[in-house]
């Protein structure tokens, strides 16, 4: 089948496009984003439908709308001329096939037309990308023998695909020494079940000892019970007395201070009465005092007059900074551009002048543009010629190492005479020979042997001549030279001559020597004579690479163009361009620095104009650069003055005013002193605080008394020895906790012991746990019973599996490899002489020198042609039940010159039955690939389909 036209009616970013492939060969080219995919997916989609909106493959609907699908006009050996045309419709789409005889058909005409093929199997045999190829470099040896393998059959891609996954199902439910896969954990809960019944079976027989220990552990408990509550009333008791006898003591000391203290009388709160007014006294004192000083201390002051015109200026001082701003920015901008002027004037190492002699305009720069990219393709052709040349001195250098070591095994000059006399020996040892025989036999059995003798000479003659050896053609030459000598001395009676004799006696038993010694000189000689000559070729072709200078003109050009422009021949023309940039900016700066220059002038006037009113205002001399500090400086010294003088004048009338009421507060205070002293009963302040000190301790000594009292009330009557001393309780009391706590943990242990003795009684009695139990296992029985057969079932679907995968390597892979060893031996230029699979089913390349190397061995390049071979070996033996056209997508990236080469040339081999289809982004592939016809994707213009 040929693709003999695509019409485009909308599909992606093409629209309307009509492509006609006329050759075997079509090459599309276009660099990234330029729809190469895009029409390859054209292609795909129309022959096995559009994805469903829902898939992960694109289905290309037109963006901005329209009609969506297109044409296929193909060539089919059985149905020849037909069109498929194919429109959105159904998930699919609606397909419509039309036949040369007229008919018409839809998707059931076009898979007949497919021979039943879906899009996995033709993009698994027919289409393949680059993707693929560098998915190869990251594969384990075993994935890429696979790979390879189902790349040279078809069907064992599913097959190893449901392998993998019976594998990995198996793994799941059953591994060797695992934990989590289920059949392993049903085992695990099985035997923990199977335990669990056996500690269910030995509980039962516990169930009457159990009923004695509990009736033993009751009464032993209430036996405890009272022992605790004897103790506990004892323990009551000591602790009363140990709390009663510090506060008798306690009370009868407090009634005998109280006695010594007597009658008391004394104002409520006095003391802090006292205290109060003593310190509002000192603080009035003070107050009055320092108030005179204040009043005394007041300095005299004048009145002073508004700064009004200083405020208007200040007023104005966002102008100011905004002139300034304006001024300083304007500087430092022209100070950055003439640095970076003078720094790009020294990178570049021109004078200004001479950088504003150089034309730096637009037409100039397109003019260099074409001048550089010229100056490019003509130097890539240079490099292209020296490459050609040094790859031939490599191949010289190879050839004459080679003849060299050739010439070491040349035959000795012995060997060599011996060859060259051998064929004139062969024939007198011949006619001695025959001459013998003759002598020895009548005349006429001798004129039957001459017959044969000729008769054996000619056929021996006629072998070597179609087979091409010399030796041979000799030999039967002087068999016939023999006979008819012996013809003419038959009817001579006698002995032999001297000649014969001595002949037959230096040869008569040498003639396999010398005919070995005679091939092999031959052969060597043949053998000399092939390299002598590939030797004179390759010397031919670097001379022809050698002839003649390389013209210039490029060179020429550009270096012409820098002088015209102003700038030095010699410029380097990778900083051509970044000269121009950088001369373009100087330019730009010397008119910005002309019109800085004028505006920093207008600006600097303005500033003298500000700096001569502030001066008459402050009437003072004042810096720019501090003009308003100093504004604001003289304006604040003003304002203090003006504040000072209104200050000192309200600080006058308060500080009188202040005065006159701390006099009377003071006078007050007195009053109120005098009347505490006269309840007290004291002279003065001393007096009084004495009286204060009595009062309190009265009042302390009486409140810890009625405490006691209230304590000893709490604690009730003691009910124990009066003749016990204080260290008596203690020792008592150690004993009796002691006590107790041996009779809790007694206690703790038997209650422990009851609860679980009771537990156990009362599940031996109730519980079925043992019937559920037993059931719980019989059902985990059978669930693990139905994971073996399972796993039993995927095994020996496995088992099948490869099996099919045997077969078809013993079937369906050797017809293929066959073609494969044939191509791989063409792309990898006779380096390696085919592809083998060995005893443990990897893929193996084997080198010409005999050795063998695995797949994962080789490099990137090579795994690929390993692929491409098996992939285009396979397309070849189905050409005559599936004969589609094969589509690669810039499958061949990682190929050097030759092996580029290579596959062009295997792929030019192959073009004659097969169309080919390639897609790339690539430019070098349209020179690479001369006689394939090139479509450029990214061509925009568009054709009106019919």
């Amino acid at each position: 089948m040929k693709i003999e036209k695509m019409i485009i009616y909308g599909f992606g970013k093409h629209e309307n496009r009509t492509i006609d492939l006329q050759d075997q060969m079509a090459l599309f080219y276009g660099p990234n984003e330029a729809g190469k995919t895009t029409m390859q997916q054209f292609i795909v989609q129309i022959l096995f439908g559009f994805p469903s909106r829902k898939g992960a493959q694109l289905r290309y609907e037109p963006k901005n709308g329209g009609k969506y699908g297109g044409q296929l006009h193909v060539t089919d050996p059985q149905y020849g001329e037909v069109v498929i045309e194919r429109i959105k419709g159904k998930s699919a789409g609606d397909v419509t096939v039309w036949f040369a005889d007229g008919r018409r058909g839809a998707e059931a005409e076009l898979k007949q037309l497919l021979r039943n093929y879906d899009r996995s199997s033709f993009e698994a045999i027919f289409s393949f990308s680059i993707h693929e190829l560098q998915g190869l470099d990251a594969l384990s040896e075993t994935e890429l023998s696979r790979t390879l393998l189902a790349s040279g059959t078809t069907g064992i891609d599913a097959v190893t695909s449901l392998e993998s996954q019976l594998e990995k199902e198996m793994s799941l439910l059953f591994k060797k020494g695992g934990r989590n896969p289920e059949m392993n954990m049903r085992a695990e809960e099985l035997r923990d079940i199977e335990g669990q019944l056996k500690e269910y079976k030995q509980r039962t027989e516990l169930y009457s000892p159990y009923l004695e220990r509990l009736q033993e552990i009751h009464v032993r408990l209430t036996s405890i019970e009272a022992e605790e509550t004897e103790a506990e009333q004892e323990l009551k008791k000591i602790s009363k007395w140990q709390q009663a006898a510090p506060l008798i003591a306690d009370q009868h000391a407090l009634t005998e201070q109280l006695n010594k203290l007597g009658q008391v009388q004394f104002p409520l709160d006095g003391k802090r009465q006292m205290d109060r007014l003593i310190d509002k006294l000192s603080e009035a004192k003070a107050a009055v005092d320092h108030l005179t000083q204040q009043l005394n201390s007041l300095p005299p002051i004048e009145e002073a007059e508004p700064p009004v015109e200083l405020e208007n200026l200040l007023n104005r001082e966002s102008d100011w900074h905004h002139l300034s701003r304006q001024l300083n920015d304007k500087r430092e901008e022209r100070l950055k551009l003439s640095e970076s002027r003078e720094e790009t004037l020294a990178l570049l190492g021109l004078s200004e002048q001479q950088a504003m002699a150089i034309d730096v305009s637009l037409s100039n720069e397109e003019q260099l543009l074409k001048c550089l990219q010229e100056l490019d393709v003509e130097e890539e052709d240079e490099r292209f010629r020296l490459r050609n040349r040094q790859d031939a001195k490599d191949r010289l250098s190879q050839t004459e190492k080679e003849l060299t070591a050739f010439l070491a095994g040349e035959p000795t000059g012995k060997d060599r005479l011996a060859a060259e006399e051998w064929p004139a020996i062969s024939a007198e040892l011949a006619e001695a020979k025959a001459a013998e025989k003759f002598q020895t036999n009548n005349g006429g059995s001798n004129r039957v042997v001459n017959y044969a003798l000729i008769v054996l000479g000619l056929i021996i003659a006629g072998y070597g001549m179609s087979q091409s050896m010399i030796l041979l053609i000799v030999a039967g030459l002087a068999a016939v030279g023999a006979a008819a000598w012996l013809f003419s001395n038959t009817a001579k009676p006698g002995e032999l001559s001297g000649r014969y004799q001595t002949v037959l006696k230096n040869y008569a038993e040498k003639e396999s020597e010398y005919q070995t010694i005679t091939k092999k000189v031959a052969e060597f000689d043949h053998q000399l004579d092939g390299l002598m000559a590939k030797r004179d070729a390759i010397k031919n072709e670097i001379a022809t690479y050698s002839i003649g200078d390389f013209q210039r003109p490029a060179k020429a050009a550009y270096q012409k163009m820098l002088q015209n422009i102003g700038m030095q021949p010699d410029t380097s023309r990778t900083m051509v361009l970044e000269l121009f940039e950088k001369l373009r900016n100087v330019h730009a700066g010397h008119a910005r620095l002309q019109r800085l220059g004028h505006e920093i002038g207008l600006l600097e006037d303005q500033q003298q104009g500000w700096l001569k009113k502030a001066e008459v205002a402050c009437g003072k001399e004042l810096a720019i650069s501090e003009l308003m500090p100093s504004l604001r400086s003289e304006l604040s010294l003003r304002r203090q003055q003006q504040e000072k003088y209104a200050k000192i004048k309200e600080q006058q009338s308060t500080l009188q005013q202040e005065s006159s009421r701390l006099a009377a507060f003071q006078q007050q205070l007195e009053n109120e002193q005098q009347v505490l002293l006269d309840y007290a009963q004291a002279k003065d302040a001393f007096d009084f605080y004495g009286a204060a000190d009595a009062w309190e301790r009265k009042q302390q000594l009486e409140k810890e008394a009625d405490l006691v009292s209230g304590q000893l009330k709490t604690i009730g009557e003691i009910d124990l020895p009066k003749e016990w001393e204080p260290d008596d309780a203690p020792l008592a009391v150690s004993r009796l906790e002691e006590h107790l706590a041996a009779l809790k943990t007694e206690r703790n242990g038997l209650l422990a012991e009851q609860a679980g003795k009771q537990q156990v009684t009362r599940n031996l009695l109730s519980d079925t746990s043992y019937e559920e139990k037993l059931q719980h296992f019989e059902e985990k029985k059978a669930e693990f019973a139905d994971l073996a057969k399972q796993w039993s079932i995927n095994k020996a679907i496995i088992e099948a599996v490869n099996r099919t995968m045997n077969e078809l390597k013993e079937k369906k892979l050797p017809a293929v490899l066959a073609q494969a060893q044939h191509y791989f031996n063409k792309l990898t230029a006779g380096a390696y002489h085919g592809l083998t699979m060995n005893m443990d089913g990897y893929f193996e390349a084997e080198r010409k020198d005999g050795t063998y190397f695995r797949i994962a061995e080789l490099s990137q390049a090579t795994k690929e042609q390993a692929y491409l071979a098996l992939r285009l070996s396979l397309a070849v033996s189905m050409k005559e039940s599936h004969p589609f056209p094969i589509i690669m997508d810039d499958a061949f990236v990682h190929f050097d010159r030759s092996r580029l080469q290579q596959m062009i040339n295997l792929v030019t081999e192959l073009q004659k039955d097969h169309q080919f289809i390639y897609f790339t982004c690539h430019e070098g592939m349209q020179e690479a690939w001369p006689n394939a016809q090139i479509i450029k994707v990214a061509n925009t213009e568009r054709s009106v389909h019919s």
